[in-house]
């Protein structure tokens, strides 16, 4: 763990700004998948093309992505709680604006704006830097990265509300929660202490070096498969279950969500095992049984013809429903308490980085969330092999395990500069 300075802790002020920032970040998270869901009825709406479907979908994500490393450098000049409220605001009129929109090219406007929610995670972890005791700098960034969940609400809570009103509700009654977050965080918190000159400079240059340190390369390899490949597979699963398996849509997308809530429970327990036991230990442990779980999952239906004395004896060897859902379970458990690891990682070696290097791993898992799901279609296309998605992400998985490995047998050092 580096030397550098670490604020003092505030833990009346950390009992009131942890629930703050989460319930912002969570917001933030469903919000970015808000068109996956309403995108159904604008597609009708404004009779668009699969292409313009898929960038509809993705403009939030690909925002976040490209803008989340920005707002990580604006983030340690301006300060953590600024620039959450600034990208709140940014939601809030994105949200408002849903309402407005009367064309294709509008509503996508609006999912930019949806994006710029992005910059809440590293404005997010950088405020609550400033409040966290770091013997439990893991449970605390674990219970801020369940805020991930979001992604998923909307799938619980937007169909129920499109189907008992009309989907321009929706966008309403995010847009009530995101204005009471603000008003909640202008009243009940104050600006972060004020942390060493030197660490507040923004310099791009420097922003660069981080780039090519090793470690942090590390970490955003980590961080695109753990969280890059949990979303892609809430995205893919409920088409693999329903194809594989021969169940309605609706039917595989609920199979799906036993996937995404695993995830969320166990990136609790992996920063507090984190805490106790050492970060580099639980994300070995984690990527470790994620690669066995993916091993297991990219085994193909297979039928073994054995020559008996007297006759063929045919074996089938196929993976029922349960048995799928439940490794997908275990794998998401994995991925979601490794999750929990990185975050403890990321504060134990950049404290006063962690906005910039933050939004350089939020900007690898966006891409990767982007671009798992088109090498997945590309796999089972030159395959034919739909558990070629899984065969992917042993490769992933298997690469992040080899570079734990090397990092602990040469013994790298952060970098040490200043932003």
């Amino acid at each position: 763990m580096t030397s550098q300075h670490r604020p003092t802790v505030d833990q009346t002020s950390l009992t009131i700004v942890l629930p703050l920032t989460l319930a912002a970040f969570f917001v933030a998270f469903a919000c970015w998948t808000l068109f996956a869901v309403i995108g159904v009825d604008l597609q009708h709406l404004f009779q668009l093309t699969n292409t313009q479907f898929a960038l509809l979908i993705a403009t939030p994500v690909l925002t976040g992505g490209l803008l989340s490393f920005p707002l990580g450098l604006l983030t340690q000049r301006l300060g953590g709680r600024r620039v959450i409220l600034v990208c709140l605001a940014v939601l809030a009129m994105a949200l408002l604006s849903m309402t407005w929109a009367t064309s294709y090219v509008g509503f996508l406007l609006c999912g930019a704006g949806l994006g710029v929610s992005g910059g809440l995670f590293s404005a997010g972890l950088h405020y609550l830097v400033s409040y966290l005791p770091p013997s439990r700098a893991g449970l605390v960034l674990g219970v801020f990265g369940v805020g991930t969940s979001g992604a998923g609400f909307s799938y619980l809570i937007v169909p129920a509300v499109r189907e008992a009103y009309s989907w321009e509700l929706a966008p309403l009654a995010y847009l009530l929660v995101t204005v009471l977050i603000i008003l909640l965080l202008l009243v009940l918190t104050d600006p972060e202490p004020a942390r060493p000159t030197a660490s507040r400079r923004t310099c791009w240059l420097s922003s660069v070096r981080l780039w090519r340190t090793p470690m942090v390369c590390r970490f955003s390899l980590y961080f695109a498969f753990l969280f890059g490949g949990l979303i892609a597979l809430i995205l893919w699963l409920p088409g693999y279950l329903s194809a594989v398996y021969s169940l309605p849509l609706d039917e595989g997308a609920r199979w799906s969500l036993l996937f995404a809530l695993p995830m969320v429970l166990f990136q609790v327990p992996g920063g507090v095992g984190a805490d106790r036991f050492g970060s580099t230990l639980v994300l070995r442990l984690a990527l470790v049984f994620a690669l066995l779980f993916l091993f297991a999952l990219s085994y193909p239906d297979t039928t073994l013809s054995i020559q008996g004395i007297e006759r063929t004896i045919e074996l089938h060897l196929a993976a029922s429903l349960t048995t799928t859902v439940v490794l997908l379970a275990l794998l998401s458990a994995a991925m979601g308490a490794g999750l929990g690891a990185v975050m403890r990682l990321l504060f134990e070696h950049y404290p006063q980085q962690i906005g910039g290097v933050g939004g350089m791993m939020l900007a690898s898992g966006c891409i990767a969330a982007f671009a798992l799901p088109l090498l997945f279609g590309v796999a089972n296309d030159l395959t034919g092999i739909r558990s070629s998605v899984f065969m992917l992400l042993f490769s992933l998985c298997g690469l992040a395990v080899l570079t734990v490995e090397s990092a602990e047998y040469r013994h790298d050092s952060p970098f040490d500069g200043s932003l």
